[in-house]
Parts: C-alpha cells; structure tokens; sequence
C-alpha cells in the first residue's frame, strides 16, 4: 500500500526531515559555545530546579507572530517553557520547548492525552529552536536563510483531533548552548521531560496518556526515548511511540550522505558529539585541517534551509588531515569508535510499551535494512512492534540523497491512528508485526 501528501508538505518534508544540522559558535582553536540567545526568556538562570522535568519558567506566546492564519493552521494557545532535563552524563541542563493546548475536544475516553513531538532536523543556531519557528513564524539564521517551521501540518493535526502538543526543542537550541544533535540520550531526556513539564503547566491532567512521535532525527529520538522511559521517567504514562525513518546507526547515514545532498550534515552530527562527549575534543580536533576546523565553525548558526544551501554535495575527505573521509577518520580512533557504537539504536535497552516502526524501503539516507534489523532486535527481545512496511516509493533520484527519506511523510495519517488508539485504549498484540 502507498500513502500521498500534498506537495506543499512534502517540500517541508525535503526540506527538515534530513539528517542533519548542528553547530557550534564563532572561530577559535577549538569548537566554542553558540552565542546567547536574543530573547531574555531563553537566558539560563544560574540555579536549577533540581528536579527532571521541573519547570524553570513558563511565558504566554502568540502562534505565528499572531498571524490572523495561525487559528487555522494551530487551533490552539500556546506556552513557551523552559525545564530541567538531563544531559548525556546526567548533569542537570536548562531546555527549552512549546506547549499547545488545542481549542478541539478530546473526543476519545479518559481524560485528553498528550504527544512530545521529536522533531527533525531544524539546525544549530538559536534561531531554529521549534519554540521561536512556532511563535515567530519566519527566523533568520546567520547565513541569511530564512527557517520556518515545517512540521506545521503534523502538528496541526494531532491539535485537530483535541490532542495536546508539547514540542522540545531538544538540548541546546535556543539557550546559547550547543545542540546535542543525533545524541541518542540526551535527546530521550529531552522529550521525557518536555512532557512532565507539559505535564506540570496543566495542559493536560497528572494521569494522562502520553505518546512520542518522531521522523528522522526526530525518529531516532523517537527510539530512545522508547528504549529510555520505563528507566529514566517511569511516571510517564508512556503509552505508544512512533518511531519513523531513524538514523539507526548514526555511522552508517553520515556515511551514505558524504558527498550527497545532506554532506553537510557531517559536520553538524560532530558538532554534536563535541558537545555531548567533550572528552573527544582533543582526539577529534587534531585530524582536521583547517578546512574541516572551517566547516564546523561555518556550519555553527544554520538552520536547515541555510545549511543544504551552502554544503550540499561536498565530500567531507577534503576536511581531513590524512584526507580520508570524516566517518572513517573518526572510526579509525578506538575511543571514539566506543562512543559511536553507543549511539547506535541496537545496543539500547528493549522498549516496554508499544511501538509502530514507519519506514520508507527506498530511503536514500538512512538505511532501511538496519531499521528492520531494530525491528527484530527489538521483537526478539519481547517488545511490541509493528513494522507494516507500507510506505514503499520508486527510488527518488536515490544519487542525490533526500527525496526518498523525505517520502515518509507519506504516512502520517496512520501513525495519528495509531497514536489515537493507544489512546483510547486499543491494545496490540504482544510480539512484532510486519
């Protein structure tokens, strides 16, 4: 079976679902924190709240720059919030997100439910952070390309259907710290704790179902955070994730990209791992040549749009010192290939509630035999999953590296569905299936 979108959504789709964007700040001997966010609301406090998911504070904001649209396109009011949650070694760090608490009924039983949106890839710099795209409606970043949000019309319509809405904007975007991009853990942290702190604002009641949506990088949150909830945050009524195209092994897509469409998403991805595991600086920076010192720094401030402007199919050999591609010269590092095998989704904890795997199989970015290769892990191991395989495009120009990732969009509307039934209760059986 085959899902359609209408094009405008799949131009969103090319244009945020791809691996991608991360950054780090102006130019030095090393990779330095972004610059501080213009907005006093994103201004980290000196003192925590000491708590996971404890909400640091919160500020009414118009959708859409109060565009007389933004009715329409969000049937809802919105919450900006900023909260605790934990980064990859468990320290406390300030993160921001959006709360939309939909004008729609809850139409199903039981109290209304609420879904943390992992989002895809939006970029570095601050002015990609969902929580501003939301509000503002159109940033800038420091290329000069614009950046909107592209995930309007998913959010639109969970919103649609009186569900609750609580998008993260993960670690680092917005705050003037670095975006922990395609770091398995501290994104689950994120979106946990984006909807205790939803949770906490009164959007929805304390006792509410809760489920996670991701594509993408989204989806590999999406997985993390179903591998990482009965542990981390077992007072989340975790009912059902969606985990769609994931990078599965962040190894495998950055090297299928290099050279592609999505190159300079190799930069950003290591931009990433500096700033979840800083004690990789030192090893990572000494195999660049000023060049690869000049991607990272000049991938620092992009969004999406911005970064597919300007490093699209370079191969990132030319950023080496030994001139050998980046993937490879990281691997070649026995402790950095420690750290890349741990953020490969196969080597988590198995998932103790419902999951429903989407998966275009002619992806030309990640992989789709290593997301079947999750999916029997997973299913082996006594975890409910379903994999349908229903999304399944003619190979899209696969040379070029995006159109056929992009295609997962397509299925959208059944992953509402199956979110909604969770919600009302439906149950699946037990095992995998596909």
């Amino acid at each position: 079976m085959h899902f359609r979108r209408t094009g405008l959504v799949g131009l969103a789709a090319v244009l945020i679902f791809a691996p991608g964007v991360l950054g780090i700040g102006p130019a030095t001997a090393e990779p330095a924190a972004a610059p501080a966010a213009a907005s006093d609301f994103y201004q980290i406090p000196s003192a925590m709240p000491g708590i996971d998911g404890a909400v640091i504070k919160t500020e009414p904001v118009a959708l859409l720059a109060g565009s007389p649209l933004a009715a329409l396109a969000f049937p809802a009011s919105a919450t900006r919030i900023m909260y605790q949650s934990a980064d990859t070694y468990g320290a406390p760090v300030a993160t921001t997100g959006i709360v939309l608490n939909p004008a729609a009924p809850w139409g199903g039983s039981g109290p209304r439910p609420l879904v943390s949106v992992a989002v895809g890839t939006h970029g570095e710099g601050d002015a990609c952070a969902p929580s501003r795209l939301l509000a503002d409606g159109v940033t800038v970043d420091e290329s000069g390309a614009p950046a909107f949000e592209m995930e309007m019309a998913d959010i639109a319509a969970l919103l649609s259907r009186g569900i609750a809405v609580v998008v993260s904007d993960y670690q680092g975007l917005g705050t003037g710290l670095v975006h922990t991009y395609l770091q398995p853990v501290p994104e689950a942290h994120a979106v946990l704790d984006a909807a205790r702190a939803a949770i906490r604002t009164g959007v929805v009641k304390p006792n509410a179902p809760v489920g996670v949506w991701g594509i993408s990088q989204g989806g590999q949150a999406a997985g993390a955070t179903a591998e990482r909830a009965a542990g981390y945050a077992p007072d989340v009524d975790l009912v059902g994730t969606v985990v769609a195209a994931p990078p599965v092994s962040v190894t495998a897509t950055m090297r299928n990209v290099d050279g592609k469409f999505l190159s300079g998403a190799i930069g950003f991805f290591v931009n990433g791992l500096l700033a979840s595991h800083p004690e990789l600086t030192e090893s990572i920076i000494s195999k660049l040549n000023p060049a690869g010192m000049d991607f990272l720094r000049e991938t620092a401030q992009q969004c999406a749009v911005g970064i597919m402007l300007t490093r699209s199919f370079g191969p990132t050999s030319k950023f080496t010192v030994s001139g050998q591609p980046l993937t490879d010269v990281l691997e070649s590092d026995p402790a950095i290939r420690r750290v890349l095998g741990s953020l490969d989704l196969r080597n988590g904890a198995v998932p103790d509630k419902p999951v429903l795997l989407m998966q275009n199989v002619h992806d030309d970015v990640v992989i789709p035999a290593l997301t079947r290769q999750l999916a029997d892990h997973w299913c082996s191991n006594g975890a409910t999953v379903e994999y349908p395989d229903k999304v399944d495009t003619p190979p899209l120009l696969p040379q070029i590296g995006i159109l056929g990732h992009a295609a997962i969009t397509a299925g959208f509307d059944e992953t509402v569905q199956w979110l909604v039934d969770r919600f009302t209760g439906h149950s699946v059986p037990r095992g995998c299936t596909a």
